[in-house]
């Protein structure tokens, strides 16, 4: 009986034994997933924001370079209003010149109060 008793209480300390080791190994696991888990978690979210703030540089490249773009056509077009108003103002006098051109009078004025000899040779 007493080899009985034994046996009976050496399988209840494995069983428990067994129990606390499998506690203890899911608490490890459990942990070491979780920094293993946060680790990867923060390489990638590291690698993202590196693509995106490369992205984003880029994207504001493109940006400063388009308004870049934008101010130099705006100049252009500023010009070329000036230049057009040049034009036009030029066109307006030439019309005007032939207006005048077209519909002009003359004054001839002679005065015969004195002859004047001119020299032929």
């Amino acid at each position: 009986m007493d080899q009985e008793f034994l046996d009976a209480v050496r399988d209840i300390i494995v069983k428990e034994t067994k129990k606390i080791v499998q506690s203890e190994t899911r608490k490890i696991v459990q942990e070491e997933t979780k920094k293993i888990v946060q680790s990867e978690t923060r390489k990638i979210v590291q690698e993202e924001t590196k693509k995106i703030s490369a992205q984003v540089e880029e994207n504001t490249q493109i940006l400063r370079a388009l308004e870049s773009n934008k101010d130099i056509q705006n100049a252009r077009m500023d010009r070329m209003e000036h230049d057009l108003a040049q034009l036009l103002g030029s066109n307006k006098k030439i019309e005007d010149l032939e207006d005048r051109y077209i519909h002009h009078s003359h004054r001839i004025v002679i005065d015969t109060s004195e002859a004047v000899e001119k020299d032929a040779s």
